[in-house]
């Protein structure tokens, strides 16, 4: 089957596309052609009619596996319907249920998707799962990664209070141990002590990911207006920082603090679930938006939920406009002189005048309108 995407103004900073009016040719999911004035017999033609149009918008931190866990929700209600193309499980499926969320809902969604697989052998069943250490289990963790090499990119800890217990850092440092001896990063979710935050970022190496880097908890990595040291120091050693918006997890204060002393987040994700789709999070669009609005381009937004996470969890294929590139498009507007309520994770609210306004994804051969357009 082959598509021509007319009339669309190309952004993908990686591959010089800036505003760039041009046509993309796609061919059995597989971008073929990008030039202007595409004319491919036998193709159908869509015409953006100006709208801007970027490689599919992956979002790295989602819960979609909604059986039997604590948090979830069904992954095309918060990926194609929300103006994402990709998404990452984060953590939600263990060992244990890896099979069951492959065949129900990896295999049978629109929205793509990938998994960072928990080191807690039951997943997210509950939300204490590091309480026990019995539960980490790492011949289960090896005989996942080797069945799902394409679906497991990373693997998941949570280092919140909560989760851990009496644990600390304990399970942490084990994930890490697991993740390093596999050659895979570690994603950690940071929140309330214990652990300290200081002693998980001294555990963490090149290409590790900590979630939730703008939260405005007493642990976090901004501290009465300063970023902890510990954050430089793992920024040297190639640490990566994601926003991990989540329902208690972005301060807009904390992340103009970080901003202004030079912590920028390499990531932009939501961390949604079912709970937190109408408020504060909503969508990975209007994440992006509150990031806009504390002065970030919309060029370097688009580059944290496309190319850069490709890059970080070497997903081939994805978050580039580049032929023999998957054909995953994000198609959107930018109003410029509107009105959108933004609301942070601890009630803070803005408006903005200048936000993203997707309308459609376009993902194996199907144009999927966004939903509440």
């Amino acid at each position: 089957m082959k598509t021509v995407i007319k009339n669309g103004r190309l952004l993908d900073s990686k591959n010089n596309f800036h505003m760039t009016k041009a046509d993309i040719l796609i061919e059995d999911g597989i971008i073929k052609k990008i030039g202007e004035n595409i004319n491919e017999e036998g193709s159908k033609v869509i015409d953006v009619k100006n709208s801007i149009v970027a490689p599919g918008f992956i979002d790295i931190h989602v819960h979609c596996f909604p059986k039997g866990t604590a948090i979830s929700s069904f992954p095309d209600e918060i990926g194609v319907k929300k103006g994402v193309t990709s998404i990452i499980d984060a953590g939600t499926s263990g060992a244990d249920t890896i099979d069951d969320f492959y065949e129900n809902f990896i295999k049978k969604s629109k929205t793509r998707i990938f998994s960072y697989l928990n080191i807690a052998h039951q997943g997210l069943q509950t939300l204490s799962e590091l309480s026990d250490m019995k539960n980490i289990d790492k011949e289960k963790i090896k005989e996942a990664l080797e069945k799902y090499p394409e679906i497991i990119v990373g693997l998941k800890a949570r280092a919140s209070g909560s989760v851990v217990k009496e644990n600390g850092v304990n399970p942490i440092a084990e994930g890490k141990k697991i993740a390093s001896e596999f050659e895979v990063p570690l994603v950690v979710h940071i929140g309330n002590a214990p652990p300290k935050v200081e002693d998980v970022l001294n555990l963490l190496g090149k290409g590790d990911v900590v979630t939730h880097c703008y939260n405005n908890k007493a642990n976090g990595l901004i501290r009465e207006g300063k970023v902890i040291p510990e954050v430089k120091e793992a920024i040297k050693r190639g640490v990566l920082f994601d926003v991990g918006h989540g329902s208690e997890s972005f301060s807009l204060d904390i992340a103009g603090d970080g901003i202004k002393e030079g912590f920028e987040a390499d990531m932009i994700s939501t961390d949604l679930y079912e709970r937190n789709m109408v408020t504060p999070v909503e969508s990975l669009e209007n994440t992006m938006n509150k990031m806009m609005y504390l002065g970030w381009s919309l060029e370097k937004c688009v580059e944290k939920v496309t190319y850069k996470p490709a890059r970080a969890f070497k997903i081939k294929g994805l978050g580039e406009l580049k032929e023999g590139y998957m054909g995953d498009l994000t198609i959107f507007d930018i109003v410029e002189n509107g009105k959108l309520e933004l609301e942070d994770s601890v009630g803070k609210v803005v408006i903005a005048k200048k936000y993203i306004k997707t309308k459609y994804v376009f993902i194996k051969n199907e144009l999927i309108k966004r939903e509440g357009i």
